[in-house]
């Protein structure tokens, strides 16, 4: 019996496949949440240059020049998701528009109840009509899926296992006379 051992114990056969068994999984794992958080970085950075690139229209004034009746938080959101790279869920998109005298009295909503792991009562529903010289806070947030949702460190899990991503620009307008958005 102890030479049977002893034989089993000298063969190599298949060691290979065993320590690849053994490293495969963690390698692996490793380059889906390397992958998972490059396109998570690249969604940010996208939803970030469309709202740049969208509020520019509302600190200029010309977004208002388009005004025809329509909902403006509509014609927002269209404007930012008119990118020619629009990474992110545009159908899942809320944004939330205020104005405020100055700087220190804009308060931007929260999108995120952390209570209830959803979209906070109300956000996405507010949209102040900027006017010249005003302070205007632009908050805007879409929830992307995450596979590896342990690796968050945003605290913005939902209760689906999407992760929200958040931008929020905060400028004063170019004096510009009032017109209608």
């Amino acid at each position: 019996m102890a030479g049977r051992v002893g034989r089993f114990a000298g063969h190599r056969a298949g060691a290979s496949a065993v320590e690849f068994a053994l490293l495969a999984a963690p390698f692996l794992a490793l380059l889906g949440v390397v992958a998972e958080s490059g396109v998570v970085a690249i969604e940010q950075q996208t939803l970030d240059i469309a709202v740049d690139r969208s509020v520019r229209q509302l600190r200029t004034g010309t977004f208002h020049d388009g005004s025809d009746g329509s909902d403006p938080s509509q014609r927002l959101r269209k404007i930012v998701c008119a990118g020619p790279s629009a990474l992110f869920p545009c159908a899942d998109l809320r944004l939330d528009v205020s104005r405020a005298a100055s700087y220190s009295t804009s308060q931007p909503a929260e999108p995120f109840d952390k209570t209830t792991k959803t979209w906070a009562t109300g956000f996405g529903t507010r949209f102040e009509c900027p006017q010249g010289g005003d302070t205007i806070t632009v908050r805007v947030a879409v929830p992307v899926m995450r596979l590896f949702r342990m690796l968050d460190f945003t605290g913005r899990i939902m209760s689906d296992k999407s992760q929200l991503l958040v931008t929020t620009e905060i400028f004063r307008a170019e004096d510009y006379e009032p017109k209608p958005c």
